[in-house]
């Protein structure tokens, strides 16, 4: 269902639902290297330090082609706010699909992506240089 809302269309309900896994399973049209074998990490990840649930920080370094994150698949809720930071040692650019929300990555240089987990489903985020992924967002 669609509801018209000043000069935009909003998608709710199943169809949102539905365009995002779509759009998510789309990807940047190059197929992902899969990911690495070995053990996983936690299942969700932890509220701010200042105990606000509402908020999700994670922190990403790339270093010579290695990500380092504390864990592959990050869990929120719908509507919690996301601030991912990606540190990395060459220029390159993150990219979180379905939101197509995107990161200059300078090298040296820590860069924040900050975002409203509005949409449910599964997005891969990886670096679009080099289609190295990084991390999975999990919101529902």
């Amino acid at each position: 269902m669609t509801r018209r809302t000043g000069r935009t269309r909003t998608v709710t309900g199943a169809a949102g639902a539905a365009i995002g896994a779509l759009v998510a399973l789309a990807g940047c049209g190059e197929p992902a290297p899969a990911a690495p074998a070995g053990p996983s990490a936690p299942a969700t990840a932890p509220a701010s330090p200042t105990g606000d649930s509402s908020l999700t920080r994670v922190t990403v370094t790339v270093t010579a082609g290695t990500v380092r994150t504390p864990r592959r698949r990050v869990k929120v809720r719908t509507g919690t706010t996301v601030e991912i930071t990606v540190t990395s040692d060459t220029a390159d650019e993150f990219h979180l699909h379905g939101y197509d929300r995107t990161l200059r990555l300078t090298p040296g240089r820590p860069a924040t992506l900050r975002l409203d987990a509005a949409i449910p489903g599964v997005f891969e985020a990886e670096l679009h240089h080099t289609g190295t992924p990084v991390l999975e967002l999990q919101v529902g």
